[in-house]
């Protein structure tokens, strides 16, 4: 059965007003209705969700607010009108989404609230008008909060949580079987750090980070961001830490080049931190590092091991430079363990 079938002549002519957003026929044809407004919602036809879905401007939302008398705006509506003809609409993301209607008919069943379709389609001065009227932004549909609907749906962004918590939205206040809500594929997506630092400052001890974050961060060696995170640790936590950041720097040496530490400490050298690091311990972590780095390589010149010689520089090619500062240098070297040609040659291109 279409949709068409299942509404009264009255809904139909509604929907054909609000799709054309004229807000002064919208006002006649109220105005010429025998019977209150609000007597034309029923449980699957919600005119206040429906003017939100198809993109009404703020005045014919707030004009269908006030003539349908609504009570409260935390209920839910099974609601799949909105699905007629989106070609109008000014958002592609949601176009694309809203003309998907296999994929909408499975998202939480089509369950929708006011406030749920506002941010679905980045309304935000109707979500703020909501929520001044009563809008619960903790309200659960079929028992899911509407960050998580959103998360499922893949149109949750910074900007929506941001403009959640600019109005007293609080992570505080979920379950705290719901922390995992965090991990939102939010901050995979490119962020300030003035926002990244804002939206952490305002969660701070509120629930626990999940791991997963500090070690995507730590591995793209976006240290910045790893430190905003510490900071939920604790001085309690400051020696797990410690050992976590340690065991999972060593994860991420995939060449075994210790390239992730060496980065890591010269984060610690040459900035101002709050990591449970002293920088005299990061110069001596590095230094080791580097010491370590000419003793093999001595190693593989007294041996004349050409082939190892030239895979280990070439591994290590990040350090080099820290490793001999000038050619006189290298030509000591070269004059210490009367090495090959080859071995020679191999120095020349690499130091030279």
């Amino acid at each position: 059965m279409k949709t068409n079938d299942i509404l009264s002549e009255k809904q139909k002519l509604i929907l054909e007003l609000l799709k054309s957003n004229n807000i002064d026929k919208l006002k006649d044809f109220i105005n010429s209705l025998k019977t209150p407004l609000y007597f034309l919602n029923s449980t699957n036809f919600d005119l206040l969700t429906l003017a939100l879905s198809l993109n009404c401007t703020f005045y014919i939302i707030k004009l269908i607010y006030n003539r349908c008398n609504y009570k409260t705006l935390n209920y839910v509506v099974k609601d799949i009108y909105h699905l007629y003809d989106m070609s109008n609409h000014k958002d592609e993301t949601i176009v694309n989404y809203q003309n998907s209607l296999e994929v909408l008919m499975d998202s939480n069943n089509n369950v929708k609230s006011p406030l749920l379709v506002s941010l679905e389609f980045s309304d935000f001065q109707s979500v703020e008008f909501l929520i001044n009227k009563g809008a619960d932004m903790y309200f659960k549909i079929n028992g899911k909060y509407i960050l998580e609907i959103l998360r499922e749906e893949n149109l949750l962004t910074m900007r929506k949580l941001n403009f959640l918590l600019k109005n007293g939205f609080s992570l505080k206040n979920l379950r705290l079987n719901d922390s995992a809500i965090l991990n939102l594929n939010i901050l995979k997506t490119g962020i300030s750090k003035r926002k990244f630092n804002h939206r952490v400052n305002n969660e701070i001890n509120k629930i626990e980070i999940p791991m997963e974050l500090y070690l995507k961060y730590l591995d793209r060696k976006d240290y910045k961001k790893v430190e905003y995170l510490y900071k939920y640790y604790g001085t309690e936590k400051t020696r797990s830490f410690k050992d976590f950041i340690i065991f999972y720097l060593n994860y991420f040496d995939r060449n075994y080049n210790k390239k992730s530490f060496y980065d890591f400490f010269n984060f610690i050298i040459n900035n101002e931190n709050t990591f449970p690091f002293s920088k005299e311990y990061a110069i001596n972590e590095n230094e080791t590092i580097i010491i370590n780095k000419k003793l093999k390589i001595v190693e593989l010149i007294k041996n004349n091991n050409n082939l190892k010689l030239e895979t280990f520089l070439k591994n290590n090619n990040y350090i080099l430079h820290c490793l001999y500062s000038s050619k006189s240098e290298i030509l000591n070297l070269i004059n210490e363990y009367n090495v090959s040609s080859d071995i020679v040659d191999i120095l020349r291109n690499i130091f030279y």
